[in-house]
């Protein structure tokens, strides 16, 4: 009996050291704190976002899933498929169709019908200057029609995870079918700002578009994102870029991409007043950069670390293997939380490079999320061959290239808690255990019985 009472009370330490061990695959587990969300400033603008483009966390939202007219912001997506579509030395032509089709109101940089253009000089009066003529120029070059460029605009919105969105021209003019929403706004300028060309071009305050076979004197293109602009009231040193609109339906629309130190946000402020829309993306950056930092994953949540298991790694097994997360996975966070203070959902879905996504909440505020998956920390036979390469450097005989490498990747891993096997075998030798104390147990009382009945005969 004291050897199954042993055993049970090992059993039960094991189960208390594996349930922590294995904490991370609970679906859903909540921190037990208060939890506030710093103060968000007040923006006239009618729909509005900010966002991280790395996490994805949304740090402030207004309507941001609401359908709005986008003015010249179209243009973002215009210069997207240009980048993706074009060389910049190719060159584009103005067509008759395309000319003949503006009005005076409209933005241009007064190009003639047949003008030739490189694609880079476009690009620049397309983002500075915001010229309606150079974006029809630039689709019908790509896709021979406006009418098929927009098929391709609103194909690769939706790639973008753009789906409120639909587009009907290349420039941006009002059209009842033309709209967007603020989040959908982000997810494209995410996708261009992937671009370096794109970040040079909206980064710049002027651009002179030279002389050419229609054009005598060479053309200024003077940035209109006024908060790039160092003599600007409204300049921000953390502002890289982006792109101004307006029309009478969209109102005075902006998209801006900033970054402070190692942290980007991408701001999108739709449907404001005048400059106000300058003052509002202000505040909005203003209240991301001062109120929320950026966490890693791998080396905030403690869960990921398996060193105090390192000695119940499984004979058995052939190679190792233990969950982590990306060790480049970041999350936003309002200063001073800590992963600790953050509630976690865990949803499990195969894929190539993860089993599960483990998504952090500050009260429903999502603050991002990170893949989980298996990841093998070396063989049996790696061991092996670190252990000779070790024996071979203390006897001063060089290791080879392949037991070098070998053993330094070795080095950077730490072995593994096979928990399953651990709870089969444990469990086995309990159950062969109480098995035999109680075939042990019998025998005995057999025998006493057996040795009564003798002497009662």
């Amino acid at each position: 009996m004291k050897k199954i009472i042993t055993y049970i009370v090992s059993f039960v330490m094991l189960l208390s050291v594996i349930g922590q061990a294995t904490n991370i695959y609970n679906t859903t587990t909540y921190a037990d704190t208060k939890q506030t969300f710093p103060k968000a400033p007040d923006i006239v603008g009618k729909s509005a976002i900010l966002i991280n483009p790395i996490t994805g966390t949304i740090l402030y939202e207004k309507d941001s899933h609401k359908k709005m007219y986008p003015a010249s912001i179209t243009k973002i997506m215009t210069a997207l498929l240009t980048l993706e579509n074009c060389k910049m030395n190719e060159e584009i032509i103005y067509s008759k169709k395309n000319i003949e089709s503006l009005t005076w109101e409209d933005s241009n940089i007064d190009c003639k019908v047949g003008e030739k253009m490189t694609v880079k000089d476009g690009l620049y009066a397309l983002m500075l200057a915001s010229a309606n003529e150079t974006a029809t120029a630039l689709a019908e070059h790509i896709s021979g029609s406006t009418e098929n460029f927009t098929k391709l605009m609103n194909d690769r919105a939706k790639q973008a995870g753009a789906t409120d969105t639909h587009f009907a021209n290349a420039n941006g003019l009002h059209d009842d079918n033309h709209f967007v929403t603020a989040y959908d706004m982000a997810m494209i300028m995410n996708d261009a700002i992937q671009y370096p060309a794109f970040l040079d071009v909206i980064h710049a305050t002027e651009y002179t578009i030279p002389a050419n076979n229609k054009r005598k004197k060479p053309y200024p293109s003077i940035q209109r994102h006024m908060m790039i602009h160092p003599t600007s009231q409204y300049f921000d040193a953390d502002v890289i870029g982006g792109k101004t609109g307006y029309t009478d339906q969209a109102g005075k629309c902006l998209v801006t991409y900033a970054k402070r130190g190692n942290v980007p946000l991408i701001c999108v402020v739709l449907k404001s007043d005048g400059d106000v829309v300058f003052e509002d993306t202000k505040k909005l950056l203003d209240y991301g950069f001062d109120n929320f930092e950026s966490l890693n994953i791998f080396e905030n949540d403690t869960r990921f670390n398996t060193n105090a298991f390192d000695n119940l790694a499984s004979p058995f097994a052939t190679t190792d293997k233990t969950i982590t997360v990306d060790k480049d996975t970041f999350i936003m966070v309002p200063k001073g939380v800590s992963i600790a203070d953050l509630d976690t959902e865990v949803s499990f879905h195969l894929t190539d490079d993860s089993f599960a996504t483990i998504t952090y909440k500050y009260g429903n505020h999502i603050m991002g999320s990170a893949k989980m998956k298996y990841i093998n920390l070396g063989s049996t036979s790696e061991k092996e061959i670190s252990t000779e390469t070790e024996s071979k450097t203390e006897n001063n005989v060089a290791p080879t290239k392949k037991e070098k490498t070998t053993q330094a990747e070795t080095k950077k891993t730490n072995k593994p808690v096979l928990l399953t096997i651990i709870i089969i075998i444990f469990v086995v030798i309990i159950i062969v255990s109480i098995l035999t104390a109680i075939m042990l147990h019998r025998r005995k009382l057999n025998r006493i019985r057996a040795l009564k009945r003798r002497r009662n005969r």
